[in-house]
């Protein structure tokens, strides 16, 4: 029992260490309604769980970026170009669905979970978005189509699905007359899947999907995107 303790010390004391050494510049305002010293300390933790997914339990990480969308944060002006920018890949690194968001807004017991796939999503200046699960550079399934932002949200349609196993890469259209999200009906928009963002910087990005979960998504480095075949994909 004393040799569980000490490893479980040790491996809370990593996640310390990640989450102090993770001071870099915010690209936020204020929070409207939080400490930010308390928000501070709420973005370090989750910067620690995307740094060792894992290592930070997920009824902490669930409690935090609950914390975080109820701060009402205000994202950064240039946002959609930040997600945008030419080097930015973003890999998925937990979910938590709306009962599990519920219990945690409630003070409750509640847990998410770290993603168990290699999943990865690019946006792009000229309005479209890709988003998979990739097997290294064995093969991979993604997802296109147009994307459009208002205030906080980005509301998305899916056009083209790719299915890839080495270089080889097939696109299997479904829609056939598929519109710019500009040139939709504002009926049909309120349809679409979306992202709601609570909290975005260069690091990090905190957003609640349509179905009411919350998501926890970091910029992907070069080695991590080599290896998940991420690369060879998102040019």
């Amino acid at each position: 029992m004393l040799k569980l303790n000490v490893s479980n010390q040790h491996r809370h004391s990593a996640c310390d260490i990640v989450g102090r050494n993770s001071k870099t510049t915010r690209l936020r305002a204020a929070a409207v309604t939080s400490d930010p010293v308390t928000l501070d300390a709420t973005i370090d933790k989750l910067k620690a769980a995307t740094r060792k997914p894992g290592c930070v339990p997920a009824s902490e990480v669930v409690k935090a970026v609950v914390d975080v969308e109820k701060s009402k944060v205000k994202l950064p002006d240039n946002w959609p170009q930040l997600i945008s920018a030419p080097d930015k890949r973003w890999r998925l690194i937990f979910t938590a669905d709306s009962r599990q968001v519920q219990a945690a807004g409630k003070g409750l017991q509640s847990n998410g979970i770290y993603f168990p796939l290699t999943a990865c999503q690019k946006f792009s200046s000229d309005n479209t978005f890709e988003n998979g699960v990739f097997l290294g550079p064995l093969a991979h399934l993604t997802f296109k189509g147009p994307m459009s932002t208002n205030q906080k949200q980005l509301s998305f349609d899916v056009h083209t699905m790719y299915v890839g196993v080495g270089p080889w890469r097939l696109g299997i259209p479904l829609k056939k007359d598929g519109k710019p999200i500009s040139e939709l009906d504002p009926k049909a928009v309120k349809k679409l899947p979306f992202f709601l963002y609570a909290y975005i910087d260069d690091e990090i990005i905190v957003a609640r999907g349509r179905s009411g979960g919350l998501a926890l998504w970091v910029a992907a480095d070069s080695k991590w995107q080599a290896n998940a075949g991420v690369l060879q994909v998102y040019k």
